[in-house]
């Protein structure tokens, strides 16, 4: 199994907006068959921090929703709407792996 996250942090005043943005695309993800994201607060540390997690069964499957996604004009729209939320230069990601991705 595979875990894309991604950490963003939000501007002041703009938490809602954002997660509301974030709730749109998983919906659209419902309706493409994607794997939707869960989202998670830190209970402590950076301020207006959302953090991302999407599990995907396998590599290849990570590969084609991200090359689905980025072609599919509709996710991009909503994509390229939530930037404004989020302060420059903050955006993070990961991927990891189970052990038993491991061959």
């Amino acid at each position: 199994m595979y875990r894309y996250r991604y950490r963003v942090q939000v501007r002041v005043g703009h938490f809602k907006e954002h997660l509301a943005n974030g709730e749109a695309l998983n919906e659209l993800a419902r309706k493409r068959g994607w794997p939707e994201t869960t989202y998670w607060v830190p209970t402590a540390g950076i301020a207006n921090e959302l953090i991302g997690e999407i599990d995907f069964p396998d590599l290849a499957t990570f590969e084609r929703v991200r090359e689905e996604s980025g072609a599919d004009a509709e996710a991009m729209g909503l994509m390229r709407s939530g930037i404004e939320h989020l302060v420059e230069g903050s955006a993070h990601s990961q991927i990891f792996e189970t052990p038993g991705s491991i061959t």
